[in-house]
């Protein structure tokens, strides 16, 4: 029986730069035997096929797109993680020609946690990195987030424990490995030849510099109380506002930098808990298990630096110019 490979991401584990490489390698990949269908994409990823799910509104004809063709099928979306286990049985229930393969990619918690606020903010969010951060220590047992063995749970109760597959961002990541890691995980050898996107800025969603996270979260909450205005309309906008030769806000960030400080992370007890249950009870789905408990370090910046007369006249400036270009 040919499989189904889904992709459920979860977000910031390098999905975007796996989906990026599917496309350009679409070809090769189906020398192999592998489709990563054009079909369903938004941007780089199956988005388009995550909301049919979530809405029960596949067709025929989309289902015996993927049923009925003698090949190994790989769909992937970040977006696919939000879904619930109704949304999978859904999935298992139409696509009974393939045998449905779960590919999740474990990032740490803590890690993982400031490039998800990080990306929050980018898309309209407000609140400083504490508060975000607080909603889920506070009861880490119901935080998928925190506790991604609920999810996996869910994903082996549907589908069964062997074919959940689990990629270990960490060693992945220190290795440079994540897209070998992620062909094997979809049992595609590497080849010397694939297409890879290193030069692409679009194939990577990097992350900003903390400074400029928190100009456009006090920038959101500016734009949504005055001109109820959110989403990523106003980080877009930031982004053509700070050019090098931007006097303003390059005296903005070097206000802010002073209110800037640092936090251990890494070693925390929700880190802790989900390196033994994953390693314990899912060990023989982890692909290239490492155990990683290292501290690293992160900077915050303390909001109290809008207490500053002279940081909020060049934040309005900042706003002003903004508007001009809206």
């Amino acid at each position: 029986m040919n499989k189904l490979y889904l992709h459920v991401g979860p977000h910031k584990t390098g999905t975007t730069l796996i989906q990026k490489f599917l496309l350009d390698n679409k070809n090769t990949l189906f020398r192999n035997n592998l489709v990563y269908p054009q079909r369903f994409i938004k941007f780089f990823g199956h988005h388009q096929f995550r909301d049919l799910v979530a809405n029960k509104s596949l067709s025929k004809d989309d289902v015996n797109f993927i049923n009925d063709k003698p090949h190994d099928f790989l769909l992937s979306s970040e977006d696919f993680i939000s879904l619930g286990k109704s949304d999978f049985e859904y999935i298992k229930s139409l696509f009974d020609k393939k045998e449905i393969v779960v590919v999740y990619t474990w990032r740490r918690a803590s890690y993982k946690m400031y490039s998800i606020w990080q990306e929050v903010i980018k898309h309209g969010g407000t609140d400083i990195f504490s508060d975000y951060f607080h909603e889920h220590i506070a009861k880490p047992g119901r935080s998928q987030m925190l506790s991604p063995d609920l999810k996996i749970s869910m994903f082996c109760s549907v589908f069964g424990k062997n074919n959940v597959k689990i990629i270990d961002y960490e060693r992945s990541s220190s290795e440079n490995s994540l897209l070998r890691d992620f062909l094997s995980a979809v049992s595609i050898p590497w080849r010397d030849d694939f297409l890879l996107a290193d030069d692409n800025p679009h194939a990577v969603n990097k992350s900003l510099d903390v400074l400029d996270v928190e100009i456009i979260r006090a920038l959101n909450e500016v734009f949504y109380r005055e001109f109820n205005l959110q989403g990523s309309k106003v980080r877009d906008c930031y982004g053509r506002l700070n050019t090098p030769d931007n006097a303003q806000l390059h005296e903005l960030k070097g206000i802010i930098a002073s209110y800037q400080y640092e936090i251990n992370i890494g070693d925390y007890l929700i880190d802790s808990r989900a390196e033994q249950v994953l390693s314990s009870k899912f060990s023989a789905n982890i692909l290239n298990y490492q155990e990683c408990l290292t501290v690293k370090k992160l900077k915050l910046v303390k909001p109290t630096w809008t207490l500053n007369q002279k940081a909020v006249e060049l934040l309005r400036q900042a706003v002003t110019a903004m508007r001009t270009d809206m």
